[in-house]
């Protein structure tokens, strides 16, 4: 038993070991490129010029970046009501085409709200006028509208085709009532697209830490951005691994 044990261990080491020593020697290079940088005082140049660039650039994002993103929410949004519309109720691949368009939707609205609190955040940074920083939270206003209109409106269609789901998008508990009426296939789909979120935000928070700790060494960001980002970490594995202790309790106990 005690050798069977090792096998997978064993098997496995020789390429853990191999992407240790990758990694160290990306390490090795980029400490060294950060050092050389800081040498030739790339944060002086850095702030001369790309303060008044993102400064120009910080009134357009949003306008610009919502266009594009909630342009391609409306042309998916409009094909799949028309799917929905010519559904004649016995065709199961309507639906599902009709789901994959929605669910391009829910990812351009997403990412446009992100890039909304990002311009907002770079305009009160690098935009000294008080007036400009009023238009661009006007902006952020207006598109966080939209993006609210259109998942509302991606969520009243999936419930046209899955009556049974009557939740509201402006339901402070919309979230979890919405998985309480998915069925078990749903829930099956939702929980391993979670373990790739989980998988894929544990690979990237120990990433962007070593790279804000190399930028350290060219720009003086300080600590507070690597400890947010060992926070968001921290919540992630936390919450994880909790649910995982209830859920096994929960099992036990029935």
């Amino acid at each position: 038993m005690k050798a069977t044990d090792k096998s997978p261990n064993r098997r496995a080491f020789p390429k853990f070991a191999l992407w240790l020593l990758i990694g160290a020697a990306v390490g090795f290079c980029a400490g060294i490129g950060s050092s050389i940088l800081g040498m030739l005082d790339v944060e002086a140049w850095t702030a001369e010029h790309l303060a008044p660039l993102l400064s120009a650039v910080s009134p357009w994002g949003i306008p610009v970046s919502s266009v594009i993103l909630l342009g391609i929410c409306f042309v998916d949004y409009r094909s799949a009501k028309r799917m929905c519309d010519n559904w004649d109720g016995e065709n199961d691949t309507t639906p599902d085409a009709a789901d994959q368009k929605l669910n391009v939707v829910l990812l351009c609205s997403s990412i446009a709200m992100i890039l909304n609190f990002f311009f907002l955040g770079m305009a009160i940074i690098y935009t000294d006028s008080g007036v400009m920083s009023l238009i661009v939270v006007g902006e952020m206003t207006v598109s966080l509208i939209l993006t609210v209109i259109a998942q509302q409106k991606t969520v009243d269609l999936t419930r046209k085709m899955n009556p049974e789901k009557q939740v509201s998008v402006y339901d402070t508990k919309f979230q979890e009532k919405w998985y309480e009426n998915c069925d078990e296939a749903e829930r099956a789909q939702i929980g391993q697209a979670s373990f790739r979120a989980f998988r894929a935000v544990n690979l990237f928070c120990p990433i962007l830490w070593v790279v804000l700790l190399l930028l350290n060494y060219v720009f003086p960001i300080g600590l507070l951005p690597m400890a947010t980002v060992l926070l968001v970490w921290a919540v992630l594995e936390i919450s994880y691994i909790g649910e995982c202790i209830r859920l096994g309790k929960r099992k036990g106990a029935a």
